[in-house]
């Protein structure tokens, strides 16, 4: 038998022991020749006496109380003791399927309609099992995990709807497995319903009974539908059927009751098939099917082990403390009831430094206070009043760049960019919130139409924090905005350029018909028309108009030719300018490779990131 249970704290509790003793032996041979350096041999006579004695025995009687304490914590123990082993009845979890087909309406109103009510009917018979829920179709999902509390089972059954999972199908062996891994914690029976209309597609379903009737768990299935089927509609957003679901032949599917799959997952965990009928038949008989497994808790079962001592120690100790506490060097005598006693913040000084202390403790809990309602109100999306809480909180205790932070994101999503760029940026002040504050600050500049801005501001996130991918993404859009941005002026001032040349050539032609065919109009003497047809006879003023026409076009062929080479240099460096953050992105997630591959297969599919950042 071992006499303490932590025979480990025994041992350094004697060694404490041992110290507390070596020092206030040394602390009281100081006392001594520091009192008979001063008095001489006349401190020998005052240090003996009543009062003397008194100070001795509270010094045994604390150092007594502490060793038994530590004896307390050693876990003293004797004697033998049967201790009954007890647990609940049992854990259950109950898997729905929400697959399209769940939607036909041979039940009224429909299949899941039926299977909701049943799961509500099971968790009040079950009321003393820890109860889960998992939706499955395609893929599973838990919807609720293992609990007793039957508010939260039927919030999250009303949840259920028909194609609620991304991935259709109906896969008996995933849900099973999702299951199996909800139970592998817990101990004792461990029983799983099934409430499906039978339809399967998976193809691992007999390895996957195999592992759960080595784990012992038993499946109970219950079949809702008919065996003479239904057509599976396929409703909008209100719910009303737009068409019925057609398979990849273009033909009509009828979903029907299979019994024969149903009975033989239950046949294989030593379980039993139900057909529905009704919920509340239903989840008795599957009540009474579980009521026949040993489910009970166990009776006339335990376990011996040592009976726990440490009470009497520690209640000795605290007894001894209670003892050292009352027992005064000088007697103990009644006050007199003429003499009022002196608190200490009668003085001046103490008033002053209770009144310090409270003060700034409120002051601290008022911006604390203030702080949680501006949070509640950004919850509630109350922006405005969020920034007023957070306002207060500010002139409370101005130094926590937390609020600066959080005013900033009201700020930012009453789109005021101005001020929530400000406030982003008096929280990067703080080490500890410099990376996210300059990421919210980019974003709040590149809403504002600051690209270049923004760049800067990513990149200053990601000096903070290399690893942070959503601003390497951001700091992507904006590059690629930014060149956009060019590109648009650079075509815009081409635009320009070619307008400006369309009005020259303008002016041209009308200075070109004023000069070569002005005199013809002017033909009432006859004079003028006969100095035109001299000049071109003589060919002088047709070849001066055709010399100006072929430099305007070739002035305006250079002008195209320079811009196709500015729209090809603009083409390149935005190429390179991608292809160098592209190598940059598969340098940085490199290293993270492997962790997101298993992230992605524990998850079945990357989840996006945010773009805003909230303390």
């Amino acid at each position: 038998m071992e006499l303490f249970r932590y025979p480990l704290i025994l041992a350094w509790g004697a060694g404490v022991m041992a110290a507390l003793l070596f020092f206030r032996f040394k602390a009281e041979e100081a006392r001594l020749a520091a009192g008979r350096a001063i008095l001489g041999p006349s401190f020998d006579r005052l240090n003996e006496g009543p009062a003397a004695a008194r100070r001795r025995l509270r010094g045994a009687l604390f150092i007594t109380a502490v060793g038994l304490c530590l004896l307390a914590a050693a876990g003293p123990q004797w004697g033998v003791e049967l201790k009954p082993v007890t647990d609940l009845k049992g854990n259950v979890v109950i898997a729905v399927d929400t697959s399209l087909s769940m939607g036909a309406r041979d039940l009224k109103p429909n299949r899941l309609s039926n299977a909701r009510l049943l799961l509500s009917a099971l968790a009040e018979k079950f009321a003393d099992y820890r109860i889960g829920v998992v939706a499955f179709a395609g893929e599973a999902f838990v919807q609720c995990p293992l609990t007793t509390d039957q508010d939260a089972i039927s919030y999250f059954a009303s949840s259920l709807t028909p194609g609620m999972l991304s991935e259709q199908g109906t896969d008996f062996s995933n849900a099973i497995d999702t299951v199996q891994g909800m139970l592998a914690r817990y101990t004792g029976q461990k029983v799983m319903v099934l409430i499906t209309d039978g339809e399967d597609h998976s193809t691992g379903l007999d390895t996957v009974l195999d592992q759960a009737a080595a784990q012992n768990l038993r499946v109970f299935t219950i079949g809702i539908g008919s065996p003479d089927g239904e057509l599976v509609p396929v409703a909008d957003s209100s719910g009303n059927t737009m068409e019925y679901k057609k398979d990849r032949n273009g033909k009509t599917v009828v979903s029907r009751l299979d019994d024969a799959t149903l009975m033989r997952v239950a046949s294989r965990t030593g379980a039993a098939y139900i057909h529905y009928s009704n919920p509340d038949s239903a989840a008795e008989e599957v009540r009474q099917a579980v009521a026949r497994i040993d489910m009970e808790k166990t009776k006339g079962k335990g376990h011996s082990g040592y009976k726990a001592r440490y009470q009497w120690p520690l209640a000795a100790a605290l007894a001894l403390l209670l003892i050292e506490f009352m027992l005064m060097e000088k007697g103990f005598s009644l006050p007199s009831f003429r003499l009022k006693p002196r608190w200490p913040w009668r003085r001046p000084a103490a008033l002053l430094l209770v009144l310090a202390l409270g003060a700034g403790t409120a002051h601290a809990a008022g911006a604390r206070a203030a702080a949680r309602k501006g949070n509640s109100a950004y919850d509630r999306q109350d922006w405005s009043k969020a920034y007023e809480n957070y306002a207060r909180a500010m002139e409370k205790d101005p130094s926590d760049k937390r609020l600066n932070f959080n005013t900033g994101d009201a700020f930012y999503r009453l789109e005021d960019y101005a001020k929530a760029r400000e406030f982003f940026e008096q929280a990067a002040a703080d080490p500890a919130l410099a990376a996210k504050a300059e990421f919210n600050r980019g974003n709040a500049l590149y809403k504002a139409g600051d690209t270049k801005g923004a760049i800067e501001a990513y990149r200053r996130a990601l000096t903070l924090k290399p690893g942070d991918r959503n601003a390497r993404f951001n700091l992507q859009k904006a590059l690629e905005k930014q060149e956009q941005d060019k590109k648009n002026q650079s075509k815009n001032k081409c635009d320009k350029n070619s307008d400006e040349n369309k009005d020259k050539n303008k002016q041209n032609k009308d200075q070109d018909k004023q000069n070569g065919g002005g005199g013809g109009g002017d033909d009432k003497n006859g004079k003028s028309g006969q100095d035109d047809k001299d000049k071109d006879k003589n060919g002088g003023g047709g070849q001066d108009q055709q010399d100006e026409k072929e430099k305007q076009k070739q002035k305006e062929e250079e002008q195209k030719r320079e811009q196709e080479r500015k729209q090809a240099e603009a083409r390149e460096r935005s190429r390179q300018i991608l292809e160098m953050m592209k190598e940059r992105e598969k340098a940085a997630s490199r290293g993270q490779e492997g962790q997101m591959q298993r992230a992605a297969m524990n998850k079945g599919k990357p989840q996006s990131a945010s773009r805003m950042e909230d303390w």
